[in-house]
């Protein structure tokens, strides 16, 4: 799989990084102001780094209940900011189709004002159930103390291959159920495994930079998948009332749904792609 990594321990390097990376959070979550939106999308990618961490590391830390309970805190934090986040989701996936000229300017600042309105009244029913988020910047803190506590001298070499080992199987099972699946849910399991293998890689790009971690294909499958789920999102808005109006619903679902089969297919063949890859490593090893 590449280097071994006897220069520092390995255990010690992934602690460090998880443990970088709630601080980062934290900090991210007590942005002042219009940057509050920003922190907490990079406040939930924080946390996700870490837990894709503790998922890598998981064969030697599973002796240490608190390794658990740290993940469904952790989990549960960026649960409780997904509101906050689908709304700049939303917003994003707006200007996406202005860049493109899907829509016009004008046509994209009308509806980008009902999103920015939804926008600021989730965030202000956030902050005012946890103001300036000090709970959760005091539960982060908490998290980063509980790494402490965990068997990271058990995190060796052999460990984290297996690990990412893991993390590809389960790619692969997620991208053999989603490549002839019209179910979303299957679609959002690969994306969602897919987006862990590549925080795990990063992680061990950074702590171990040379060994050589990164499955061939991934980025390219990552952002087509990406863009399809961003149209996703827009066409879900568009079955709802509430956000936007009966008629740019309409004209929103004419617009975006060819891009969303579109994106779709091309994503299917970066499924394949990565198919044919992990096929021809798996019989060159």
């Amino acid at each position: 799989m590449g280097a071994r990594m006897d220069r520092i321990s390995i255990g010690d390097g992934l602690r460090a990084y998880a443990e970088h990376e709630l601080e980062r959070a934290a900090r991210q979550l007590g942005r002042p102001g219009d940057e509050r939106h920003a922190g907490v999308h990079q406040g939930r990618k924080a946390i996700r780094r870490t837990r894709a961490v503790l998922a890598l590391c998981a064969e030697a830390l599973a002796s240490a209940p608190a390794a658990d309970r740290l993940d469904r805190e952790l989990r549960g934090l960026c649960r409780g900011l997904s509101a906050l986040r689908d709304a700049d989701a939303l917003r994003d996936g707006l200007l996406q189709l202005a860049r493109d000229a899907v829509i016009g300017p004008i046509e994209c600042e009308r509806l980008l004002a009902s999103v920015a309105a939804r926008r600021a009244e989730r965030l202000a029913v956030a902050l005012r159930r946890d103001p300036d988020f000090a709970r959760r910047r005091e539960r982060l803190q908490r998290g980063r103390e509980a790494l402490d506590t965990l068997p990271w001298a058990a995190v060796t070499d052999t460990v984290v291959a297996r690990g990412h080992a893991r993390s590809l199987k389960r790619v692969e099972q997620a991208r053999r159920r989603a490549v002839d699946s019209d179910d979303p849910e299957d679609w959002h399991r690969l994306r969602r495994r897919l987006r862990r293998l590549r925080q795990q890689e990063s992680a061990l790009a950074e702590v171990a930079p040379g060994a050589d971690w990164e499955t061939p294909g991934l980025g390219e499958l990552a952002e087509r998948m990406g863009l399809a789920q961003d149209h996703a999102l827009l066409l879900a808005r568009c079955r709802r009332h509430g956000l936007f109006a009966a008629r740019d619903r309409a004209t929103l679902r004419r617009l975006v749904e060819p891009l969303y089969r579109s994106a779709q297919e091309h994503a299917v063949d970066a499924l394949a792609a990565l198919g044919r890859l992990q096929r021809e490593a798996g019989r060159s090893t």
